[in-house]
């Protein structure tokens, strides 16, 4: 089940919203009471160990503590605000937040040592204000998650501060809906999308968190044409452009407008295959210029990273030797099969090693087929299904890290085969050794592929650093103990099944053309009546692309809005290719699987690129073979065009879903 977002009904935008400043406001209360907390509670155990006798001085007086408590905390909102804890920024997995807040509480306690020793303020113990120190830093950090957990929960209601609205919904406007909503201290909300080659009305999906089956959708609202509304139906505050989805001309127009209705601008900027979060900003000479990233070589960090990985894997291996038996003495008894499986992977500089697993499948499972998505494969064992949930089939790595393979924290090792084709950003990942743990692992995006979201281990490798890696464990520990917590309800155990996004086609992959003749009166063409809502039918399965000419977009979308209102989005990836020229649609067939026209000339060039083709006739659809096979999609298309023409004013979803046909109007051409 999806969570929606609920945005498509402007009604809604006026309900009561937290403001950005109302999220400003409970931010710093929340670390006040946060610092506030930390000093009494640890006040009070000073005086329990002296008051039991466990420490050999008197119970301290608490006057001098409250004064320094209010120092310390005044010093560390001070701090925070300085450091930008208080303004919106979007980081992985909001790190740059929690790696701040740990260098503030000491940046904060040094500036309180300091003042101490110039006001000589007499306590009776260092330990109490240290230790009250130590406990504010880890309050600090629980309590920042919490409050980021309760402004996602606002997110997903639409209540949370700003409203954002994304004009292009390709793949970097989905990712921007995902990074913002990754990103509750930002305080903002993704009302929907603009886009000129996407059906009105489809919705795009992202997953919050790793663990919630519920997901976040946003509705493609309008068109570039639809600004203004949108902005004012729903009380839009901020604008986010991907730069490839508008020419210069129509880029610098969309922001003179937004910057008219007094909104906030931002264009993400698009370099052809080089990603936008591989950018970095230099100055020259009061001019900005835009450069890749190359992540800088520390090598006195290495070593200390070498050093801290070997200490705490043997303390680590120590402490985790019951688990280590328990589970050995359990996957014994149950399969018989040894209880260590072993894969060759790829490590630092493309050096091969072989990482250490226990073995959480059943012994005639192939050992380098891709791993299953969840936990119901039937070759998993019960005992493995266990291990997997609860992350302690990767203690075995343990055994890497000490050998020097490995690393307590950086991007999971991939497979040999999957190395060979990586590109350029991709081998990014072999600068660094491979980890037990990572930013992956603990992102919402750990049931896709590596490869498909590897903007998590290229911040790891421009941004690795020994407090990192200490805030990337103890993430990982709160992760473990959470799904430990949550293993205990049913309903957590059941698979999250994300519908398909209804993303375009990728560029690599084969979709339906529909070519129908641009040229119409007032009337629709019935090719247009019958086919192309039965195009957006079968786009649930196989991806669509329907050409349609600059001034038939809003009739197209008029076809289309009862098809969506029916069968839904979900899955659904169909989108508009805009007709330019004679050349660029011949490239267009080029690419099909299957073309559907009423153009001679396309028929033309689907004969002489072997494309299977559908023409459309009165009464039906003639299909001319490439194969005596026909395609699948050639049988549920043609259904579907029958349905339509059989039934034009009332087409029940249940015939969609079926696929019934009155009768087949399938002719093979000859």
């Amino acid at each position: 089940m999806s969570a929606h977002a609920h945005v498509d009904r402007p009604e809604q935008a006026r309900v009561n919203r937290w403001s950005p400043a109302q999220l400003v406001a409970l931010r710093v209360l929340a670390d006040l009471l946060a610092i506030v907390l930390a000093f009494g509670l640890f006040f009070q155990m000073y005086g329990v160990t002296v008051g039991r006798g466990w420490i050999d001085r008197s119970v301290p007086a608490p006057g001098p503590y409250v004064v320094i408590a209010a120092v310390f905390a005044a010093l560390t909102l001070l701090v925070f605000a300085r450091q930008r804890l208080y303004r919106g920024r979007a980081t992985v997995l909001n790190l740059w937040e929690l790696e701040t807040v740990v260098k503030g509480v000491l940046l904060s306690a040094a500036l309180l040592f300091a003042s101490l020793f110039f006001v000589r303020l007499q306590f009776d113990s260092r330990y109490v204000v240290i230790g009250a120190i130590g406990t504010a830093a880890v309050l600090l950090l629980l309590e920042r998650r919490l409050l980021s957990s309760l402004v996602r929960r606002l997110q997903r209601m639409g209540t949370a501060g700003s409203r954002t609205l994304i004009y292009g919904c390709e793949k970097t406007g989905q990712l921007l809906m995902k990074k913002v909503l990754e990103a509750p201290h930002l305080g903002a909300t993704v009302v929907g999308f603009l886009d000129d080659d996407v059906p009105l009305g489809s919705r795009v999906f992202c997953r919050i968190t790793q663990t919630d089956p519920r997901l976040f959708e946003a509705p493609v609202l309008g068109r570039f044409e639809d600004l203004e509304r949108v902005v004012e139906e729903l009380e839009v505050e901020d604008l986010l452009i991907v730069d490839s989805s508008l020419g210069p001309e129509r880029q610098r127009e969309a922001i003179e407008r937004a910057e008219s209705l007094g909104l906030k601008v931002g264009v993400v900027p698009s370099l052809g295959d080089v990603r936008s979060d591989q950018l970095r900003v230099e100055e020259l000479s009061a001019i900005p210029v835009l450069r890749p990233a190359t992540p800088s070589s520390r090598r006195l960090g290495r070593w200390a990273k070498e050093a801290f990985d070997l200490v705490a894997s043997v303390v680590l291996l120590v402490l985790s030797a019951p688990a280590w038996i328990v589970s050995a003495i359990a996957i014994r008894w149950e399969s018989g099969s040894p209880v260590l499986f072993a894969q060759q992977r790829v490590g630092r500089d493309g050096k091969p090693f072989r990482v250490l697993k226990f073995r959480t499948m059943s012994g005639d499972a192939a050992p380098y087929a891709s791993s299953p998505p969840g936990d119901v494969d039937p070759k998993i064992t019960r005992v493995g299904r266990i291990l997997r949930k609860t992350g302690l089939d990767e203690l075995p790595q343990l055994i890497n890290v000490i050998r020097g393979e490995m690393s307590l924290v950086g991007p999971r090792p991939e497979m040999p085969h999957l190395v060979q084709q990586y590109g350029p950003v991709e081998r990014l990942r072999l600068t660094v050794k491979p980890g037990v743990t990572g930013l992956w692992q603990l992102s919402a995006d750990r049931h896709a592929e590596i490869h498909e979201n590897i903007e998590y281990d290229l911040y790891y490798v421009h941004h690795q650093s020994l407090l990192l890696d200490a805030l990337i464990l103890l993430e990982t520990a709160f992760f473990t103990i959470g799904v430990l917590f949550g293993s205990l309800d049913r309903s957590s155990t059941r698979p999250l099944d994300e519908p398909s996004r209804p993303s375009p086609p990728r560029a690599d992959e084969e979709y339906v053309l529909v070519a129908l003749d641009q040229r119409r009166d007032e009337v629709l063409p019935e090719s247009w009546r019958t086919c192309v809502p039965a195009a957006y039918a079968i786009s649930d399965r196989w991806p669509v692309r329907i050409v349609v000419a600059e001034g038939n977009r809003a009739a197209v979308d008029e076809l289309l809005r009862d098809s969506i209102r029916r069968l839904g989005a979900d899955g659904h990836r169909s989108t508009y290719s805009p007709y330019r020229s004679r050349a660029a649609l011949k490239r267009l067939v080029e690419g099909a699987r299957l073309v559907v026209t009423d153009l001679d000339h396309v028929s033309d060039w689907t004969a002489e690129k072997g494309v299977d083709l559908l023409t459309v006739e009165r009464g039906g659809l003639r299909w001319w073979p490439r194969t005596r096979v026909p395609d699948p999609v050639v049988s549920r298309l043609s259904d579907l065009v029958t349905v339509y023409i059989g039934a034009q004013e009332d087409i029940s979803a249940s015939a969609f879903e079926s696929g019934a046909t009155v009768v087949s109007m399938i002719r093979t051409g000859s």
